[in-house]
């Protein structure tokens, strides 16, 4: 079984499985494309790789619209269009997404149409030969949401995502999983009890360091994903303002992941403050499907 499903910023969806859209075959899901940076020295046979990126994903469709009457042919070509446009795929903060399922599991990825759509011949009532191109920004595959949250409470210390492994009131530690094939940049929400925050991953050796404590009340939410990071705290009044003055000047946000497999993530409190509460939430990524 094969189903991918298209979903506007609107939440207008529509789904290729079955009649009338009728998903015959799909292609680009596997490991993306590879942009290498070589180099090659005096004398030396062959090159050196210096680097891999990614390339962004493009994933092609080719369907069967089926119909029973002419009329309900067209009808179903103005709807699909109208799902599709792309005014309803990107507005400059949301995006539309794909998801493929097959027999194994479910993923997820931003996509826009591209390409235009192709109706191909017509037979009758139906079109055999639709294709349909999305263009995807990101060359990963996502999973579901995860979370680890490091929380102090009055009976100990509460984890409701992830093993605990050291309980005390200043240094707390996790193991949070990463179940994909790569790399996860996770959302980092840090709740203020009045301590000055300290978050490492003693996997990777990186850490999230600030230089200031943050207030009871506030809310400091960082983005990792180099694509959009991001610092902001909201106040008790309800203001968002930037917040990277907050940050040590040591600490590289776009350094901060999780390796695919276990990380072991350090949580250090200036405070003994029984209000600590720091939320990691990232999605899986995987390499294809």
């Amino acid at each position: 079984m094969q189903k991918l499903t298209y979903q506007n910023i609107r939440g207008q969806s529509v789904t290729f499985m079955h009649e009338p859209y009728i998903l015959c075959k799909v292609s680009g899901l596997g490991v993306p494309n590879l942009d290498l940076t070589t180099a090659t020295g005096a004398y030396q046979q062959g090159e050196s790789v210096l680097a891999i990126k990614r390339e962004p994903r493009n994933v092609k469709l080719t369907l069967h619209l089926m119909a029973t009457t002419r009329a309900r042919m067209y009808q179903l070509r103005t709807d699909l269009a109208g799902i599709l446009s792309p005014s309803l795929s990107f507005d400059g903060t949301n995006r539309a997404k794909i998801i493929y399922e097959n027999d194994y599991g479910s993923w997820w990825t931003w996509a826009i149409p591209e390409n235009g759509l192709d109706w191909g011949t017509r037979i009758q009532n139906v079109h055999p030969s639709v294709t349909l191109n999305f263009a995807c920004e990101s060359p990963y595959w996502f999973g579901e949401r995860n979370a680890a949250v490091f929380r102090a409470t009055q009976g100990g210390f509460k984890l409701p995502f992830s093993f605990p492994i050291i309980l005390g009131s200043s240094v707390f530690e996790i193991r949070a999983i990463n179940g994909g094939h790569a790399e996860a940049t996770p959302t980092v929400i840090f709740y203020g009890s009045g301590d000055t925050p300290l978050l490492e991953n003693l996997t990777t050796g990186t850490k999230l360091a600030f230089v200031r404590p943050l207030p009871n009340g506030e809310v400091l939410t960082i983005s990792t994903d180099p694509s959009s990071l991001s610092a902001t705290v909201k106040h008790a009044s309800g203001a968002v303002e930037n917040a990277f003055e907050l940050l040590d000047p040591e600490t590289s946000l776009a350094a901060f992941t999780l390796r695919a497999g276990e990380n072991k993530l350090k949580y250090t409190s200036d405070t003994d403050s029984r209000k600590t509460e720091v939320r990691l939430e990232w999605f899986d990524c995987f390499e294809g499907v």
